[in-house]
């Protein structure tokens, strides 16, 4: 849009629009007071600020905030560590990298206490294996005693059942049966004894044998005649009684030995569960740290940045004692703007609103941002009173994100900036005064002088119009009848009953080349705005 101010202004719109005022108040004031005794009357036709070129133009709208600048994030780096501080490596302002050296603590007490855990943990494990050892040798042994059936019960056993084999052997043969009464006692005592947990029992003493008795005399055989008759049926009666006999202790014995083994097992299994239960304690002695505490205050005493970025503060020197923050460190790889935004411009704003700002750093130069996010919580800014204490100032504010995007060069963490929110443009679209569209049966229109090439003067006519975003001073014609290059009168309602009658422009500073320009289009102008303060 080409506004036409008086001469050598340089004014912007705003201002423009309070000239046009002032002049029409002052023109109007002419033509009721008169001058010079009020005979001369004034010119009709369209003076300085009364009319517009139509041309391309951004017209928008826009809420323009203070905020400062900050990092993306910010993290402190702390310590759990009560000691003094040994050396300092970084200052404000350093920048630095991922797992940098920033400082040292002393760390010699919880070395000397790790050490001596160390040194316990390392004698338990010594005593730990040490019986778990012991524990394996008992089980191997056994194992063997068992695999080589030189378990005490086993032989025992074994010897009773060989013992009974033999007798039932000579039952069967008709010879004269063996004696197994001790080896049968002692097969049961020995088995009494491993069922009570007791070990291998010691071979039962033999009694001294008696002295021999005096030989007797001999007595006189009898005569062949005289020995009595044995019955063939009771001797064979005989003989069946004890191969029953011989069979019957060779089944006990047999069921000992099966005793034996069954308890030599048992035993074994105990041994194994001892032994498997020793090398656990010893693999969890030679595991066992502690609660780490230590190592962690041994490996916390030298800090490395836990990010890149920039060092924004250090709250320790050496010699200090830390109270928990050691260093921050800002990540300005982007940049954050906050501020605070009035709720009644809260419902104009979203997220992804273009923005453009400057900084007081940077001076006149415009950076880009987007609105990257708005708090759904307000609060009223309070202010100090006389006396002390504050009050809410009565005006609710919301705080609002803006990211930077594109150049950064220049802009400095913690520095102050101005911000404009663009809340709707029309970007290259026409550009005319608010004031100069007005409603006629519900269409949109503006009144333009129609004048032909290089001339001044020509015939009112009205255009119908679409409009699309607009201020508080300009509107951007999105469509209809309106070209570019077209005078648009600024005030319509003083020229609707001349539509059809020729009108000039009385303005001495009137350029026809901005007309041919404005219709070429070469002559983009600037920024029709409105920014909400």
């Amino acid at each position: 849009m080409v506004s036409v101010p008086g001469p050598d202004s340089t004014v912007n719109r705003p201002a423009k629009r309070a000239l046009a005022a002032l002049a029409a108040a002052a023109l109007l004031c002419t033509s009721a007071c008169g001058v010079g005794g009020g005979e001369e009357k004034k010119k009709e036709g369209l003076a300085a600020g009364d009319y517009t070129v139509a041309a391309a133009d951004d017209v928008r709208n826009s809420v323009v905030v203070n905020g400062n600048v900050g990092p993306i994030r910010s993290m402190s780096v702390t310590t759990a560590l009560q000691s003094p501080v040994l050396r300092v490596a970084v200052g404000t302002g350093d920048r630095v990298s991922v797992d940098q050296f920033l400082l040292e603590l002393d760390s010699s007490a919880a070395e000397r206490q790790l050490e001596q855990q160390q040194a316990q943990q390392a004698s338990a494990q010594a005593d730990a294996v040490a019986a778990a050892q012991d524990a394996q040798a008992q089980l191997d042994a056994a194992r063997d005693q068992i695999n080589r059936g030189v378990h005490p019960a086993i032989a025992q056993a074994q010897a009773a059942v060989n013992q009974a084999q033999a007798a039932y052997d000579a039952a069967v043969a008709g010879e004269a049966p063996v004696k197994m009464d001790a080896s049968a006692n002692q097969i049961k005592r020995l088995l009494g004894q491993l069922g009570s947990g007791g070990g291998a029992p010691d071979p039962a003493p033999q009694p001294p044998a008696p002295a021999p008795a005096p030989a007797p005399a001999p007595e006189a055989q009898p005569a062949p005649a005289q020995l009595p008759q044995v019955d063939p049926a009771q001797e064979e009666a005989a003989r069946q009684a004890n191969i029953a006999q011989a069979s019957a202790a060779l089944q006990q014995a047999q069921a000992q030995l099966d005793a034996a083994y069954t308890q030599a097992a048992q035993e074994r299994d105990a041994l194994k569960r001892q032994a498997d239960s020793a090398w656990r304690k010893a693999d969890l002695a030679g595991t066992s740290e502690g609660d780490g505490s230590l190592e962690y205050q041994v490996q916390s005493a030298t800090v490395t940045a836990p990010m890149a970025g920039l060092v924004t503060s250090v709250d320790v020197k050496e010699g200090d004692v830390p109270q928990g923050k050691l260093v921050t460190i800002a990540d300005d790889s982007r940049l954050i703007i906050h501020t605070k935004v009035r709720e009644s411009d809260i419902p104009n704003i979203a997220n992804g609103n273009r923005v453009t700002f400057t900084s007081t750093a940077t001076g006149d130069k415009e950076f880009q941002g987007r609105v990257s996010w708005i708090s759904p919580v307000g609060s009223s800014d309070e202010v100090p009173v006389q006396g002390g204490g504050k009050k809410s100032d009565g005006a609710v504010m919301f705080p609002v994100d803006i990211e930077v995007t594109g150049d950064k060069a220049g802009l400095l963490l913690g520095g102050s900036a101005r911000a404009e929110i663009i809340t709707d443009e029309a970007p290259d679209a026409l550009s005319v005064p608010l004031d100069a569209v007005f409603d006629d049966g519900g269409k949109k229109k503006v009144l333009v002088l129609a004048a032909g090439e290089g001339e001044n003067r020509g015939t009112v006519e009205e255009r119908v119009v679409d409009t699309g975003a607009e201020n508080d001073v300009d509107v951007a014609v999105t469509g209809g009848e309106l070209k570019p290059g077209e005078i648009v009168i600024n005030w319509p309602d003083q020229y609707r009953d001349k539509v059809g009658e020729a009108v000039s422009i009385t303005d001495p500073n009137f350029k026809p080349e901005d007309v041919a320009a404005a219709r070429s289009g070469a002559d983009k102008g600037g920024t029709s705005e409105n920014k909400a303060r």
